[in-house]
């Protein structure tokens, strides 16, 4: 046979196995197992492009961010969270790409695509905290149609991983091949051919993880990092996808995990990275999301003047006071001295007061969804914020941090490493103030990712400087913008100015309008949610969120809105010392534009008043 011959069999050969993998998934999921037949003219075929959205810090497990080929889509008709259940449908691998058949859905309406994908052992809870549910299609159907059709609400509180043993005598998720929850809601106007399961820019969707992770570093030049002894109140389960800002109750639901039952030996133990310093990034715990009730606490074991002690590390900000676990990012202890000895047993460690003044420490908390993210297969880009805007007024420059910026990028790109500014077109309204050299820092052989911030000047002339308003020659003026240019991957930042606020108090309405003026109170965006940064002006009691309703609501530090219009409150200042403080703000696609752009992005708000 010749070798054209030979060739010609082997495309035969395969183009019949592909047909023949299509068809069996195709019946599968059309659930007709015992008819062989063309997909039905009722569904289409879609491909799904995911990956995981970045924890930012260097991933210590090839499974930590592995992305499941068979995910499951759920499909809800609706365009917001009283969105109604269609279908639930599992993804099939085909060629080494994932494929879902959906029902075909028309133009008219907004339809929500639940992406869940790695569920524990293939199984759920539904509603309560026990029950357990294979993951199939049937039992999904059942679940959300009965007795009432589900809502996305619905769904996305009462879907539950499965709980974790209590005790765990292991860390949840760390074994080599066990893969972590993920999840992600995307929006689309209709279901049909032309439908795509990717970003607008066609990019893969960054899934989230249900999980935060957690490391201990120890950089005391006075204390050896032995390891994790247990970690102590960590949620059993947690929610397979979250809407809003709200974390599950998880009070009476909590366990410990622990090397065994007697603290025979560490749980983890920790590496010695350094001269004189430990660390366990190689082996991260990892938890569901806990929030301050739970009071979850970490018991680390280590040497402090030629002594083992016992020490409880409770999970604080700079101030001391308790913080929330949140899905999807890194806390990050590092000790810096230790300031005396901790406790002789485990026992003591238990019942005391957390010893977090017994070790000085500090938690960096990186938030992968604080940080709008591009990137190629070799490195990413991301920043804090992608608006920039200061309340500020005066005719000399007052120097703001504008956003952060950050990147795993070990290239040093000879000419495409800039931080660079359009202050030319603006007529010196702002300039860039650091870094000085307006170049890009990668990582040199340090940490991953390499975090720069980035600092601009600004004047009260800004405001008038943008695309809605005009020259006195009737000439459109020009945003300003910080362009970052890293190899093939570019992001402009736009900073922004209005009037400072005055003594007197007023209310911001960040909404969609067609107010363009920027000497008012209005400002352009269709709104998701907002939290008030804490601050050294306490400005959590003086700046308050509220609804387009204005009603007076007990958490005014953090919102979350369906109708696109968020109020900021900015009490009256009767002292005599001006004041500042800080808003992010997360906005989305207005479901009444135009579907093209970016539907997602931050914005850093500092109020000076």
């Amino acid at each position: 046979m010749t070798k054209i011959a030979i060739h010609i069999t082997n495309l035969f050969y395969l183009t019949f196995l592909i047909l023949m993998s299509s068809c069996v998934h195709e019946i599968y999921l059309s659930e007709e197992p015992g008819e062989e037949k063309e997909e039905p003219t009722d569904k289409v075929r879609i491909e799904i492009f995911t990956r995981a959205n970045p924890y930012n810090l260097p991933t210590t497990r090839a499974a930590e961010s592995e992305v499941g080929m068979t995910p499951w889509v759920l499909v809800f008709k609706g365009n917001d969270a009283n969105a109604t259940f269609v279908e639930a449908v599992q993804a099939f691998e085909l060629v080494g790409k994932r494929y879902v058949i959906l029902t075909r859905q028309p133009a008219g309406t907004k339809y929500q695509l639940l992406i869940l994908a790695n569920p524990l052992n293939n199984r759920f809870c539904y509603g309560d905290a026990s029950t357990l549910y294979e993951f199939t299609k049937d039992k999904l159907l059942d679940k959300l149609t009965n007795p009432n059709v589900a809502t996305l609400s619905d769904a996305c509180t009462k879907l539950l991983t499965e709980p974790l043993p209590s005790p765990s005598f292991t860390v949840p998720f760390s074994g080599a091949n066990q893969t972590i929850p993920m999840s992600y809601l995307l929006e689309v106007d209709k279901i049909d051919n032309t439908t795509k399961i990717e970003n607008n820019d066609k990019s893969s969707l960054l899934l989230v993880r249900a999980l935060a992770k957690m490391v201990i570093v120890n950089k005391a030049t006075n204390f050896e990092f032995k390891g994790v002894m247990a970690v102590v109140n960590a949620p059993r389960q947690g929610r397979l996808h979250k809407l809003g800002n709200s974390i599950m109750n998880n009070t009476s639901n909590l366990t410990e995990y622990q090397y065994d039952i007697n603290y025979s030996a560490p749980l983890v133990t920790a590496e010695t990275v350094a001269v004189g310093e430990q660390s366990t990034e190689n082996n991260p715990i990892y938890l569901y999301e806990s929030d301050t009730q739970n009071n979850t606490y970490v018991i680390i074991k280590g040497t402090y003047e030629n002594k083992d002690y016992y020490y409880k590390m409770a999970i604080v900000n700079t101030a001391l006071e308790s913080m929330n676990i949140v899905r999807n990012r890194v806390y990050t202890f590092t000790i810096i001295t230790a300031k005396g000895p901790g406790y002789d047993t485990m026992g003591d460690a238990k019942v005391a007061k957390p010893s977090n003044i017994d070790l000085d420490f500090k938690i960096l908390v990186d938030d992968s969804d604080s940080y709008e993210i591009m990137a190629n297969n070799d490195y990413y880009l991301g920043v804090s914020n992608s608006v920039f805007i200061t309340y500020y007024t005066g005719t000399v420059e007052k120097e703001y941090e504008a956003f952060k910026l950050v990147t795993d990028c070990r290239t040093d790109f000879p000419d495409s490493r800039t931080i660079s500014t359009n202050r030319e077109v603006l007529d010196g309204s702002f300039n860039l103030s650091y870094p000085a050299d307006g170049i890009i820092p990668i990582v040199d052989g340090g940490i991953t990712p390499r975090i720069t911030p980035v600092g601009v000047y600004v004047t009260e002339r800004l405001m008038w400087y943008e695309d809605t308003q005009y020259t006195s020659g009737g000439v459109q003026r020009d945003n300003a913008y910080v362009t970052l240019k890293l190899g093939n991957l570019e992001k402009q930042i736009h900073i922004r100015q209005r009037k400072a606020i005055p003594a007197t108090g007023a209310t911001l309405k960040y909404m969609p309008t067609a107010d363009i003026n920027p000497a008012g109170y209005e400002v352009k965006y269709y709104c998701l949610s907002a939290y008030v940064e804490d601050g050294s002006d306490d400005p959590k009691s003086w700046i308050k969120l509220r609804p387009s309703t204005g009603v007076h609501r007990e958490d005014t530090d953090n919102i979350t809105v369906d109708d696109g219009t968020i109020l900021i409150e900015v009490l009256p200042n009767i002292g005599s010392v001006s004041r500042s403080g800080i808003i992010y703000l997360t906005t989305i696609k207005d479901p009444n534009s135009n579907p093209s752009g970016n539907s997602m992005q931050r914005i850093k708000i500092n109020i000076n008043q």
